[in-house]
């Protein structure tokens, strides 16, 4: 009597899982496909991303070499493609091809706009591509433009910091501005961080400029500091005199 039941509830068990199968089972075959379509898609964007890397590195490996051969143009067409890509060799690029379009060509605000596209105050290349910018457009900026253009990089405590302060220094003795010019240059003597070369040059800077003038002094300056004589008291007595009748 036991096994009937068993044999009916073993039954009733499959036949509901035939419904739930018949019900369900679709999303069962679409799970799996998904599964391994996403398997598949990952591979083939691990495949497509390492081709893709593989290629750019050939293409820059290809514009370095035709810069060291001097031929601008072909090596400007090896690297520009290589600069707006999102990719790691996207800055180093881009100071490559600014080289090109400034030795090549003498176009310094082709180079610039090169260097813009890598400049950032993130990273050491990103850093090092605004220096070279700034550097480039220095001579139609202001100091208070090449400051602003600069921005955070001026607080930098980095090799990169000390090159913008020493650039901007530089910027404040072409305008005139030699007590600022000194107290840059005086600064980048003691920093941390600060290279070799930047601190020699800071040393030889402050040795050209003009020594610091003296304010003369004033009349009104000088009178003030000549001692008054006391004015005696016209109601005190004076030395030869004596309280009371002078004697007969």
């Amino acid at each position: 009597m036991a096994d009937i039941f068993e044999e009916v509830e073993e039954g009733l068990r499959q036949d509901r899982a035939a419904r739930l199968w018949k019900k369900y089972g679709v999303f069962a075959y679409i799970a799996a496909a998904l599964l391994i379509g996403g398997v598949a898609l990952n591979e083939y964007l691990q495949y497509s991303k390492a081709q893709s890397i593989e290629e750019s590195a050939m293409q820059f490996e290809q514009g370095v070499d035709e810069l060291a051969e001097q031929n601008w143009q072909q090596a400007s067409a090896a690297l520009e493609p290589l600069v707006s890509e999102d990719t790691e060799i996207a800055p180093l690029s881009a100071n490559y091809l600014a080289q090109a379009r400034l030795e090549g060509t003498a176009d310094m605000a082709s180079a610039v706009e090169a260097l813009e596209a890598a400049a950032n105050t993130e990273t050491p290349i990103g850093k090092l591509s605004l220096i070279k910018a700034a550097y480039l457009k220095s001579n139609s900026m202001s100091r208070a433009e090449l400051e602003t253009y600069l921005g955070a990089l001026t607080n930098d405590p980095s090799a990169f910091g000390a090159l913008a302060l020493e650039l901007i220094a530089a910027k404040a003795v072409a305008e005139g501005d030699i007590e600022f010019a000194r107290t840059t240059f005086n600064e980048l003597r003691f920093l941390a961080n600060v290279p070799q070369g930047v601190e020699q040059r800071s040393r030889a800077a402050l040795a050209a400029l003009p020594p610091a003038v003296s304010t003369p002094a004033t009349p009104q300056d000088t009178a003030s500091e000549t001692p008054v004589e006391p004015v005696q008291d016209e109601a005190e007595p004076g030395p030869g005199a004596t309280d009371g009748d002078q004697p007969e």
